[in-house]
Parts: structure tokens; C-alpha cells; sequence
């Protein structure tokens, strides 16, 4: 089981390394961030407007959380991130609740976080989709509710597939009812026009048409194929506000979110 999961992050640090260099047009200078006043986070390029804190308590349902993933050591470089969607706060077990596909566990699944956890140095920053109403986050969540269960889908380096928001389009796309993790972050809100109640309507569920939350849109990279990187949704300013949790210990944590190059 180790040598798999060795084998498995070698694989992945070099089809990440591979792709890296071939998007290259879609990565962002790194900034270095620093904390001032305990309110405010900037950088010190002035690139990006200024990040506020907020407290754990004030997180929205639909808010999306990035992070260091979980596959690679701590404090490896950051070269991919992974970000997970939101769903509430349960205060009977007094945890925030995400959705996220990941490749542990190999499918949508629920992830349960402790506040020392979220704030830990291993989270980076939240992103609030200011464009989207009460009614949208909740559809997103609706439909990132009906993915628990399916499989992680291991082609997200865009090799060989593209981004997919209708998991029944199948003949199209062999691997539509499968999701990555800003794959299935970035459907949520395309779908979040759509109600998704649990119940199918007899027409079936509508797809599409809503908040395209990618920065990059419908372009294709070097390959041909539309990928969505959780970066590519952390930076677009359009539709995303960014922000931290108050007491972060990531606002500082340049190790790894202040990676060259590879900076969300």
C-alpha cells in the first residue's frame, strides 16, 4: 500500500510538473503576502486587492475553501491546489462540513474540519462568488450533493479530457460522472441556475447556465482541452472575492502559499 501511494505521487508530481510548463501562459507572478493591522491581508505588489479576515463563524454556505493537497508531504511545494465547496456548520459535532473530490477516498465525498484544522497552515485563503444569490449557493450545493459517491477522475491534468458541467452527458464525454476537485467546485455554480432537489424531476434535472466562475472560460490550452485549475477560480476577480479566516496561520505560511510560480 505504501509503494502505491509512493508511486502514485510520483506520477502525479511529474504530470503536474509536465502540464505546468505547457500552461504556462495561465500562470500568475507569486506575490508575497504579510499581514498588517490583524484586519487586512495584502501584497506587496498591489497586484490583488486588499484580503479581509473574517471569523469561522461568518463563513456562507457555497464559500469555497482552497488548500495544500493532501497527496503531497507537508510543506512540499505548492504546485497544484485543491479546493472543496462549503456545505454548512454543524454544530452538533461543532465541525465545518465540505464537499470535495479528492483523491483520497477516490470519490465526491463529505469532509468534516475542526476550526484548528481550517485555520491551520496547511488551508489557504476562501473565496466568496459575489456574484452568485442565496438561492445559487444553495443550488451549487444541491448539485455537488447529488456527485457524493461518484469517482475521483484521475485524467484532471487535461491530457485527455475537458471540463464537464452535465454528468449525464456520457456520450459525449466518458468520463462526465466523473469529477476532480475544482471540476466538480467549478459545475456547482455553472449548474447553480438549476435547482437539484432530491427527487429527479420527471423531465429530468437542467444543466448549465449559470456562473461560469473559471477566469480562463471556455479556452483551450496547449492540448486542445478546457481545464479549470483551482487557481483559475482563486484569481478570478470578476465573479470571486478573496479572503482568510480570522487567525489563519497560512496568512504568513509563505513556504506554501508563496510558492513561485505556482502561487493561487
Amino acid at each position: 500500500m505504501d509503494n502505491m501511494k509512493k508511486e502514485m505521487t510520483t506520477i502525479l508530481i511529474i504530470g503536474v510538473l509536465l502540464v505546468s510548463v505547457l500552461n504556462i501562459s495561465s500562470i500568475v507572478p507569486a506575490v508575497s503576502i504579510k499581514k498588517i493591522d490583524n484586519s487586512n491581508i495584502i501584497d506587496s505588489t498591489n497586484q490583488y486587492t486588499s484580503y479581509e479576515e473574517i471569523k469561522i463563524s461568518e463563513l456562507e454556505l457555497g464559500d469555497i475553501a482552497f488548500k495544500h493537497p493532501d497527496i503531497f508531504p507537508d510543506r512540499f511545494p505548492a504546485i497544484i491546489d485543491h479546493c472543496l465547496l462549503f456545505v454548512k456548520y454543524n454544530e452538533s459535532t461543532d465541525r465545518c462540513v465540505f464537499i470535495e473530490a479528492g483523491i483520497l477516498g477516490s470519490c465526491v465525498h463529505y469532509r468534516n474540519e475542526t476550526e484548528e484544522n481550517v485555520t491551520g497552515e496547511m488551508w489557504g485563503p476562501f473565496a466568496r462568488v459575489k456574484t452568485a444569490n442565496s438561492t445559487q449557493k444553495q443550488n451549487a450545493i444541491n448539485f455537488a450533493k447529488r456527485q457524493l459517491g461518484k469517482k475521483f477522475q484521475g485524467e484532471f491534468f487535461g491530457i485527455s479530457a475537458d471540463k464537464n458541467y452535465n454528468p449525464n452527458d456520457v456520450d459525449n464525454d466518458a468520463l462526465a460522472n466523473e469529477w476532480y476537485c475544482s471540476e466538480l467546485v467549478w459545475a456547482a455554480y455553472y449548474n447553480c441556475n438549476n435547482p437539484f432537489p432530491e427527487e429527479e424531476p420527471e423531465g429530468g434535472y437542467t444543466y448549465g447556465d449559470g456562473i461560469d466562475i473559471d477566469r480562463n472560460g471556455w479556452k483551450k490550452n496547449i492540448l486542445g482541452h478546457t481545464v479549470v485549475w483551482p487557481k483559475e477560480i482563486a484569481n478570478n476577480r470578476r465573479c470571486v472575492k478573496k479572503f482568510y479566516l480570522d487567525n489563519a496561520q497560512s496568512i504568513t505560511f509563505s513556504e506554501i502559499w508563496g510558492k513561485p510560480l505556482f502561487h493561487i
